[in-house]
């Protein structure tokens, strides 16, 4: 929790990019980069998703809303953290594409070994 308790901003942009800065080092370091398809969305919903157990991620929330459902997405399972946008696996929307997504790489791993 330290990280922002102490720091003194110069100004909203500065608060603004640090937040962003540690949401996408978060995002590096625990999420897998996706495309929709790979959710099994329709491929418009976007390119630059990101993935884990619990949460999707995207900077472009209207593709994802729009293309692939997510407006539907119960409120309570949607976080906005400076230019990301979170929803939470507890929505069966998106617990589903989480599914949809470790199945796919699961999938790739034994196309793989059967080469």
């Amino acid at each position: 929790m330290g990280y922002f308790t102490d720091t003194d901003f110069e100004d909203t942009c500065d608060m603004i990019d640090c937040i962003n800065e540690v949401v996408e080092r978060n995002i590096r370091n625990n999420f897998e980069q996706t495309s929709a398809d790979k959710l099994s969305l329709d491929i418009r919903a976007g390119y630059r998703i990101f993935v884990n157990r619990d949460y999707i991620a995207t900077s472009n929330r209207r593709e994802l809303d729009y293309y692939g459902g997510f407006e539907y997405v119960d409120r309570d399972s949607v976080t906005v953290i400076g230019d990301y946008t979170f929803y939470d696996s507890n929505d069966e929307r998106v617990s589903d594409c989480i599914e949809a997504f470790y199945e796919s790489m699961d999938n790739e791993m034994e196309a793989g070994l059967d080469r």
